[in-house]
């Protein structure tokens, strides 16, 4: 455990160069509950945090007296957090998985629960947690086939993580079967996936529409890593299309408008709205929050981070809840339930870089096609909804179990 946490020191101090917050995670101080029962939640990102909003809810309704913490690993999902958790007592970057740093977490905090949302797994953070008497639940959990195999070549330290959790609420039946081999699967339950369950904010597209003087049809680029901006807006047709473009990590929002900038392409950021003065074919969203207005607002989305082979994909449900038909890229390893799920229902399309060309004219062309799509992408939400009511129930009864 000593050379874990040497290399994992080592590691944070490197990235942390780069992403300055992850020396928030080293040194950040640690919320005081004032003598509450403390429920914390970890949420890792964006998706995990939105996906949260009715269990958070609900436990806050039924635990009223408890200090809930929210902790998330990216910045992106720190923001996420505030804006749609407003009911929790604190926010904080989750601290760095070494012992003596997680050790003052548990021993301050001493949560009676900790709740892991899909995946994240910290040894030191969760035998902490354990040690100072707090029960420990994974909900919407989940495990790729490429972590499954490691996790099981690793079998020894896989059954000493997995079993520092109390109880495994999972995705689906193909997830439960990853953790048996390692995990004990008297602990495991199906909960389903939380973030189908994930309501939308209201928008009214018309008035959205007027105040950006929009008159083109529109089209949304979600979560894009490099060099995928470049390699998408070079197969967009951009004179006849408006784009709202969203890099997933704020730290490139200048790259990337330096990328439009030496392409020649008209763009405006988000943040200086007020200075748009007509013929632009980019927005650029450089500010926190906006896609649901830029969904709203498209009749296509792309959800990105799926065209190299390096990400494994994102959330590719969060256009079809505003009934946006999405597209996507090949490489999506990280998201194979939610491709199922959107192939099967005929809400979105996989694709190439190559093919992307061909498949937006034809869809721009046929609006009964589209028509047919945005449908299929609404019953596609509605038809998956349910997760959270399972998974409380399935909390409840563990709870009622151990007597809390």
């Amino acid at each position: 455990m000593i050379l874990y946490d040497l290399i994992l020191l080592i590691a944070t101090l490197i990235v942390a160069i780069r992403k300055p917050y992850h020396f928030h995670r080293l040194f950040a101080s640690i919320p005081d509950p004032q003598k509450r029962e403390v429920i914390w939640i970890h949420a890792v990102s964006v998706g995990e945090a939105k996906s949260i909003q009715s269990l958070f809810a609900s436990l806050r309704a039924s635990h009223p007296a408890s200090f809930f913490l929210i902790t998330t690993t990216t910045t992106t999902g720190q923001a996420e957090a505030r804006r749609c958790l407003p009911g929790a007592d604190a926010f904080a970057y989750l601290p760095i998985d070494l012992r003596w740093i997680v050790g003052r977490w548990a021993n301050k905090l001493r949560p009676k629960l900790f709740i892991l949302v899909e995946s994240d797994f910290w040894p030191n953070l969760l035998a902490a947690i354990k040690k100072s008497g707090g029960k420990t639940i994974l909900v919407s959990g989940k495990l790729s086939e490429r972590s499954a195999r490691r996790f099981a070549r690793f079998r020894y330290f896989s059954k000493k993580l997995f079993g520092r959790l109390d109880l495994l609420c999972v995705q689906n039946k193909e997830h439960a079967d990853r953790f048996f081999p390692c995990a004990d699967p008297a602990r495991i339950q199906i909960g389903g996936i939380l973030k189908l369950d994930h309501r939308p904010i209201q928008i009214d597209p018309s008035q959205c529409r007027q105040k950006l003087s929009l008159t083109e049809p529109a089209i949304t680029l979600s979560c894009t890593h490099a060099p995928e901006e470049e390699e998408l807006l070079d197969r967009l047709p951009l004179d006849r299309l408006f784009v709202f473009l969203a890099p997933r990590h704020p730290e490139r929002f200048e790259e990337v408008a330096q990328i439009l900038q030496r392409k020649n392409i008209s763009f405006l950021r988000w943040s200086r709205l007020a200075e748009r003065r007509g013929g632009e074919s980019v927005l650029l969203v450089d500010a926190m929050g906006q896609l649901p207005i830029c969904f709203a607002l498209s009749r296509l989305a792309i959800v990105a981070g799926s065209f190299q082979p390096y990400v494994g994909g994102h959330n590719i449900l969060e256009p079809c809840f505003y009934g946006v038909p999405v597209l996507f890229g090949p490489h999506v390893f990280n998201q194979k339930e939610l491709v199922a799920r959107v192939l099967a229902a005929k809400a979105g399309m996989q694709v190439t870089y190559d093919a992307l060309p061909a498949v937006i004219e034809t869809f721009f062309n046929h609006p009964s096609q589209e028509a047919q799509l945005r449908a299929a992408a609404l019953t596609l939400i509605e038809s998956g909804r349910g997760a959270t009511v399972a998974t409380l129930r399935i909390i409840e009864a563990f709870l009622e179990k151990v007597g809390i």
